[in-house]
């Protein structure tokens, strides 16, 4: 029954003439197909009583064909909708309009998900009682449980998680250690064989090992090494070691340290470090030694069977991220495990860490002294530091298309994590010049995908505005070679990933969840054009879909909508093979009136999303034995400075505000999807983008910064434009909470500070669906305060952006808050960047004002 407010509505605004037109479309439509219809009954019906004409059509379903069934109810919806009252009337269903609903019905039919054989019941020519009925028809036909969603191919990238998502104040131990773990996973590799001889034989300096062998002789008797510690507890191994090396190297420009009582300067996590390799004559600041200073990392056990235990190893590979987190542009990191008297040696690289068999330092003296001097004694290249860059008194440069470019001392970007891309962007200037005019970035890309300079190139091409400008980009070769992770373990036997744990914490254990952690097969569902009660429902071939096929921009039309929310998430698609074999090829050959034409018009204009690229998988699994990554050195221009080193409100908004028009260029311009957002004001960092038409690549993974990543993309979703966006909003929100502390007195203003309470921590900690669903968890209107309720007090003015922003990107949709890809780029586009200039216009009056 309606309530007294809605019988008002609809007394105020009764149906018009305007079904005339759907009157006129139906009686041409029956003389079309050669069905005495009633005219005089139809008019009846027709000029005041919408829905009279279900009885009459329903029953003529058998006479008509599917396809002018189908358009006849889309028509009939489509003028129920522009009356009056259905745009005031409110949804019983959600928060919209009964427009709303109808736009939805519309949407369904189209995409065959409503059964238009069913009758309701018998209408009547009263107002109220043909709402009544719409109302009910919406409830009849609105899906209680979420569609079947469509089994999607796997054409992204694998996704998966690095240390990266914890930096400054976020690093605590036990979350970074599991972040590392995570990392690992897959990449670790035991006992490979030719460690040794690839590192440590035949090398320039072996003939000096051997000489500062036979010095050692005199400090072993017995089958052991002298004054050795029986237990080798830490402080008493300590102090032998580092007599031990007074003795034999001490002369070398290289010395071993200690720091296992003492935090090393530079550590965000506050680490200690067993033993390290430095240069002798490193200036230390205070005396104290710093992590951008270490060679070489070490890690000493007391009990011999912590040899093979993952805390060791997780120690250790948490010393290899803080050097690669304060040397940004190391290649790798070699270092050693002396458990007892059990020795193993390590390199962590930018696709894992692998390790060589162990000895017994005592039963293989000549191999322990060979290690010890022979790291000592390596060149930089051979320690995994990238003499590419070059140094001069004047500074360190590099040489691009025969221009010498000098590197500012700290990286504007840089990731802070093991297995990754090791993305580090320096501002660069010409030798006789002040200003930092380019930007030089260096990355160990996957050698599947695409390089990023051709698409920077390719891009400038096409006219794309509003991105980094490219200068040059080229391979790195070190020492004559090529710096590759291929040609670094080259001359070594690599076995089986070892197993670190059974699961990654960030998978959990659903159903969507093991489908995307396995590497899923590339699959299809269909839908067929028989029509259900509620749902259509879909059926998987279980057949893979040939990648051209999906790919093909040809002449044939492959119509994909889905419906994608948390309520409702459906994936259909009509291959014209199924229409062909149910006699509807026509589909295509719509009626040419008004209000066809119209329907074509709404159909572009209101599709809900569309077919995404494909799924993530949250891990992937490579017959190869690791992934090959490749050296890149990158230069574009002009040069900017990070996002957090904003001037004024007002710089920070217009950044973020032309920053989205540069990815809405790039991507309706340049026909290239970014995929990767991070906080950095311009788009700089294009190596995880990719053409739209491009064929998928066959890279292992790629990682991503968890705070900034898409509700969909955690799901495992295939990446799309409006997900590239919602990195855009977390990345401001996160800069309001995280920064803008200016008029609390604070000496470093712009450096982050952690919030009163730990309300973004879900953004980055735990499973992926966790992280997923927590950030839906205040993405509604109410929750949402609780988000802005942090803003730093100088983007408490930014807080009506916040929600404009979010009212853009999250709206309702079936009652539930919506998180899928519009057909039309600009309604997000502009959405975003509309409220961001509204920001701008009202910071720029209120200036005023103050002046």
């Amino acid at each position: 029954m309606a309530t007294a407010s809605e019988l008002e509505k609809i007394r105020s605004n009764p149906i018009t003439e305007g079904l005339n037109a759907f009157r006129h479309l139906f009686q041409s439509t029956c003389t079309d197909l050669s069905i005495a219809a009633s005219c005089d009954a139809v008019q009846a019906v027709f000029s005041t009583a919408a829905l009279q004409v279900w009885p009459n059509f329903f029953r003529l379903h058998s006479l008509l064909t599917y396809i002018a069934t189908k358009n006849l109810v889309l028509d009939l919806i489509q003028a129920l909708q522009i009356e009056p009252a259905a745009r005031i009337l409110p949804s019983r269903i959600a928060d919209r309009t009964l427009s709303g609903d109808l736009a939805i019905l519309y949407s369904r039919v189209d995409a065959n998900q409503v059964n238009i054989a069913n009758e309701p019941g018998t209408p009547t020519s009263n107002n109220a009682d043909i709402w009544r009925a719409v109302f009910e028809l919406i409830a009849q036909t609105t899906p209680v449980t979420p569609p079947t969603p469509f089994e999607k191919a796997v054409f992204d990238t694998p996704l998966r998680s690095s240390a990266a998502s914890q930096r400054g104040i976020e690093q605590i131990h036990n979350e970074v250690d599991q972040r590392i773990l995570e990392e690992l996973t897959g990449c670790v590799y035991y006992d490979v064989g030719g460690f040794y001889e690839r590192y440590f034989e035949g090398k320039p300096w072996t003939n000096n090992v051997r000489d500062i062998y036979k010095e050692s002789r005199a400090q072993y008797t017995e089958g052991r090494w002298s004054g050795w510690p029986e237990p080798s507890i830490q402080g008493p191994f300590f102090e032998w070691f580092m007599k031990f090396q007074d003795t034999l190297i001490s002369r070398l420009h290289r010395r071993y340290y200690t720091s296992a009582n003492k935090v090393l300067r530079g550590s965000e996590a506050d680490r200690k470090l067993d033993i390290f390799l430095t240069p002798a004559d490193a200036a230390l600041p205070d005396g104290e030694h710093d992590w951008s200073n270490v060679l070489v990392i070490g890690e000493h056990k007391q009990n011999p069977e912590e040899d093979r235990s993952p805390k060791t190893l997780i120690r250790l590979a948490g010393y290899a991220r803080e050097v690669f987190g304060s040397q940004p542009d190391r290649r790798f990191v070699p270092g050693f495990t002396i458990c007892g008297s059990l020795m193993r040696l390590w390199v962590f690289d930018r696709s894992g860490l692998y390790n060589s068999e162990r000895f017994d330092i005592h039963i293989e003296p000549e191999r322990f002294i060979g290690v010890i001097a022979g790291y000592a004694l390596m060149a930089d290249a051979e320690l995994g530091l990238n003499t590419f860059i070059k140094r001069n008194g004047t500074g360190k440069y590099i040489v691009a298309q025969d221009l010498r470019i000098y590197l500012e001392d700290q990286p504007i970007a840089s990731t802070k994590a093991i297995v990754c891309r090791g993305t580090a962007c320096y501002r660069g200037r010409k030798s006789d010049s002040t200003e930092w005019e380019y930007v030089v970035k260096f990355a160990w890309p996957s050698d599947k995908m695409q390089r990023e300079g051709e698409l920077l190139k390719l891009a400038k091409e096409r006219g794309v505005t509003g991105i980094a400008v490219w200068f040059n980009h080229e391979q790195i070769t070190i020492d004559g070679g090529p710096d590759t992770i291929s040609h670094l373990r080259r001359d070594m036997r690599f076995g089986t990933p070892r197993k670190l744990s059974s699961k990654a914490s960030w998978v959990n254990g659903s159903p969507e969840s093991r489908r995307a952690y396995s590497k899923a097969s590339l699959r299809g569902r269909s839908g067929g054009l028989g029509i259900g009660a509620s749902s259509a429902t879909t059926s998987s071939s279980g057949q893979k879909r040939k990648r051209d096929e999906r790919l093909d921009g040809g002449s044939r039309l492959k119509r994909s909508k889905s419906n994608s929310s948390h309520a409702s998430t459906a994936n259909v698609r009509i291959e014209e093979s199924e229409l062909d074999a149910i006699g509807t090829h026509s589909i295509q050959e719509t009626v040419v009136d008004s209000l066809a034409d119209c329907r074509n018009e709404w159909q572009r204009n209101n599709v809900d999303s569309i077919q995404e690229t494909g799924a993530d998988s949250l891990t992937g699994c490579e017959s190869e034995a690791y992934g090959n990554r490749v050296n890149y050195c990158l230069v574009t221009s002009p040069a900017g400075r990070p996002l957090h080193e904003y001037q004024s409100v007002k710089e920070l908004l217009e950044a973020l505000r032309d920053a989205i028009r540069g990815h809405r260029s790039l991507l309706e311009v340049g026909k290239i999807l970014h995929r990767d957002m991070p906080p950095k004001g311009r788009l700089i960092d294009l190596d995880l983008a990719k053409e739209l038409n491009s064929m998928p690549s066959e890279a292992r993974h790629r990682t991503g910064t968890t705070r900034f990543m898409a509700v969909e993309v955690l799901e495992g979703k295939g990446h799309t434009y409006r997900h590239d966006l919602e990195s855009f909003f977390y990345v401001f929100v996160w800069m309001c909470i995280q920064y803008g502390y200016e008029s609390m007195g604070r000496q470093k203003p712009n450096k982050p500070l952690r919030p009163k309470t730990n309300i973004l921590r879900g953004w980055y900690t735990g499973m992926y669906t966790d992280i997923a669903r927590n950030k839906m968890g205040v993405m509604g209107k109410n929750r949402f305060e609780s988000i802005i309720a942090e803003f730093a007090p100088k983007f408490e003015s930014l807080k009506p952006l916040a929600r404009e922003l979010r009212s853009a990107l999250f709206p309702i949709r079936d009652g539930d808050i919506f998180t899928g890809t519009l057909h039309d780029h600009g309604i997000m586009y502009d959405g975003m960047i509309n409220a961001f200039s509204r920001a701008i216009d009202r910071l720029g009056k209120e200036d005023q004002v103050i002046a």
